[in-house]
């Protein structure tokens, strides 16, 4: 298996952003520009082989290289410009973001774990067990939102 640097990871990850940035200054859905570099490729005589479905791949993170297809990309965002002007990729600010890969129980789980988190706390008794289940259902309300959106929380 090769290792990719990280180099190469985040010019992947520049490219499926620079992707989702045109098709969302397009109003463009994967299908859509799909049909539009079929178009491109038609109009400048070349063969198109890009679905839809690839170009979601590919936005996704599920290949691990540039793929050949880009170029049509380049075309159809090309000969359909953004009715506002895209800064240069290199002078965006792109954060690269980790996707959580790990499934977050449901609620009620999550409750009874953080509950059982929380059973040592030292408080008197018959508060405590109140006030815990006060905290261990506002968190399992509020944890799947910070994990998945931690900017939400990032300044509390």
């Amino acid at each position: 298996m090769t290792k990719r640097s990280h180099l190469e990871i985040e010019q992947l990850e520049k490219v499926r952003f620079w992707i989702r940035e045109n098709r969302r200054m397009r109003g463009w859905s994967a299908r859509k520009l799909s049909e539009e570099a079929k178009l491109a490729a038609k109009r400048r005589g070349k063969l198109a082989n890009v679905s839809q479905q690839s170009i979601s791949s590919f936005e996704a993170g599920h290949n691990k290289s540039i793929p050949a297809w880009i170029s049509l990309l380049v075309d159809a965002f090309e000969d359909t410009p953004p009715s506002i002007p895209i800064p240069e990729i290199s002078q965006q600010p792109f954060p690269i973001e980790k996707p959580c890969t790990k499934k977050i129980p449901p609620e009620t789980d999550l409750r009874k774990i953080l509950l059982g988190l929380l059973a040592p706390m030292e408080v008197n008794l018959h508060d405590a067990w109140s006030l815990k289940q006060q905290i261990a259902t506002s968190l399992a309300k509020r944890l799947p939102v910070a994990i998945t959106q931690p900017q939400l929380y990032a300044d509390i």
